[in-house]
């Protein structure tokens, strides 16, 4: 808090000199104290003190009858300026409409007559001091509590829109819920009926023993291979909970590519795919777990190839950043909605444009998993119709 200033004003200088002997005995060094002669004075030094940041105006005593600005009127022009400072005016022939102005319109706070008494002047400025100090303690609360408030309305607010989120969130993530069951029981509950469709007319077949043609055994193992792919899918996430454990070994990449794009080949053709790929052969050497960084590949070939019509062209590509192999998969086809791209990797997620294919969106999600156990990062840029273009990192 600034160092508060009690300022004299009377023209006649024993009065002030007075006057200040007897401040200075009760207020000490608690305030400082300065006097003018005139009501001019006053003012210069009135300004001076308020553009001073160490200081602030506590209380004015001035005298009624001066030459020039009267008491009154000077009182009235301080408290226009600082209506928090408290205004004190002395005087023996001051009449009840100069007091009453100074009243009205300056906040006057005592009126002292002359000749006034030492204990009567003592008191009545230690009141007042006092009086200025409580009020500015009571103001500086008030703004602290008022700052507090506000910052607590904040806060509160702030708040609210996290668990309003969080809400919003939960509720999401119960429609996913709910959507991932409808999905399983369809997808499971679809290979089984089609077996036991099967398994009832071989049961009601005379013949013993019963005669499997080959497309019926072609269609049981078919549906069998959906549900054990399923269930493999949803064991998986179930046991990668708690992250993966890596058996780490030295790959190069474009080798690493070259035989994934070879164990590829029917599914590629059969959809007419063009995979390309661009990485330099004198790329370094990765320290990676092969098995589960070529499921990330698999999974975002036969994604582009599941999702898009037969004919695209697929290119994956490498360079080196930052001590980062950063990996691309690309591809021409419909693309993936900008507002879709955020949430491809969260479990469960299936994008709008899908296919309708074996799963329940968990490729994505292992892939992020396997990926960020590499210490690494993935993610997707796309937009309808631009193709979709598929990011990884991987330490060197």
């Amino acid at each position: 808090m600034s160092k508060p200033v009690v300022i004299c004003v009377d023209d006649e200088p024993l009065v002030l000199e007075s006057l200040k002997i007897e401040l200075k005995r009760v207020l000490g060094d608690a305030c400082l104290i300065e006097t003018a002669e005139g009501s001019e004075e006053a003012l210069e030094i009135f300004d001076e003190l308020q553009d001073n940041e160490d200081y602030e105006v506590a209380l004015v005593l001035a005298d009624y009858i001066m030459p020039g600005l009267k008491g009154d009127e000077l009182l009235r022009q301080i408290h226009d300026r600082s209506p928090q400072t408290l205004n004190i005016m002395i005087s023996g022939q001051a009449d009840l409409e100069a007091v009453s102005h100074a009243l009205r319109s300056a906040r006057l706070y005592r009126y002292i007559s002359k000749p006034w008494t030492p204990e009567d002047i003592n008191l009545t400025i230690a009141e007042a001091v006092q009086r200025y100090l409580q009020d500015r303690k009571i103001e500086t609360q008030t703004e602290q509590l008022s700052s507090l408030n506000q910052s607590l309305e904040e806060q509160i607010q702030v708040r609210t829109q996290e668990l309003e989120q969080k809400m919003n969130e939960l509720e999401r993530l119960s429609r996913l819920k709910d959507e991932f069951l409808h999905a399983v029981t369809h997808d499971l509950r679809t290979p089984v009926v089609g077996s036991l469709l099967v398994f009832r007319r071989l049961q009601n077949q005379a013949c013993n023993p019963v005669e499997l043609p080959r497309a019926m055994v072609d269609r049981i193992i078919e549906s069998n291979h959906r549900q054990l792919k399923l269930l493999d899918s949803l064991l998986a996430v179930q046991l990668n909970e708690h992250g993966f454990t890596l058996s780490l070994e030295s790959i190069e990449l474009a080798k690493f590519i070259d035989e994934i794009q070879i164990d590829l080949e029917p599914i590629l053709s059969e959809n007419q795919v063009i995979m390309q790929r661009s990485i330099p052969s004198d790329l370094p050497l990765i320290q990676v777990d092969a098995f589960q960084l070529r499921r990330v590949f698999e999974n975002l070939i036969t994604n582009a190839i599941k999702h898009n019509p037969p004919g695209i062209t697929i290119n994956i590509s490498a360079t080196v950043e930052n001590q980062f192999l950063i990996c691309r998969v690309e591809d021409n086809g419909v693309g993936i909605p900008e507002q879709e791209c955020e949430l491809m990797f969260e479990r469960y997620q299936q994008g709008s444009r899908a296919r309708r294919s074996l799963g329940v969106g968990l490729g994505l999600y292992l892939c992020r998993q396997i990926i960020q156990a590499h210490g690494g990062t993935i993610g997707v840029i796309s937009g309808l119709n631009q193709g979709a273009k598929f990011w990884l990192t991987l330490p060197i």
